[in-house]
C-alpha cells in the first residue's frame, strides 16, 4: 500500500545526525514533525540504544511543554519519529 504520510522535501530543522520534515497523515489530513535520524555504523550518528531510550521517554511523558510521539518506524538504517507540531 501507499505510505501513510506525505513529507514535504524542505526541512523544518537539520542537524548532524538527521533532518525534521513537515509531513501530512494522508488519512486524518493532519500535520506531523518527522525526525529522520541516521543511525550510527561506522559514521556519525546516534546508537540505536540512544534512539531506544528517547522513544521510551517520550512514550512515557505527558506535558503540555514536550511534543507527544505519534508515530515511530524503525530500519537498520534509520529511524523515523513522527511527532506533534
Amino acid at each position: 500500500g501507499s505510505p501513510p504520510a506525505l513529507c514535504q522535501p524542505r526541512s523544518l530543522r537539520s542537524g548532524h545526525f538527521g533532518v525534521v520534515r513537515l509531513c501530512r497523515e494522508r488519512s486524518t489530513g493532519a500535520f506531523y514533525a518527522a525526525k529522520f535520524l541516521r543511525m550510527r555504523r561506522g559514521r556519525p550518528g546516534p546508537e540505536r540504544a540512544q534512539v531506544e531510550r528517547e522513544v521510551s521517554i517520550l512514550r512515557q511523558l505527558q506535558h503540555p511543554n514536550i511534543l507527544r510521539l505519534h508515530q515511530l518506524f524503525s530500519s537498520p538504517a534509520e529511524a523515523v519519529l513522527v511527532l506533534e507540531l
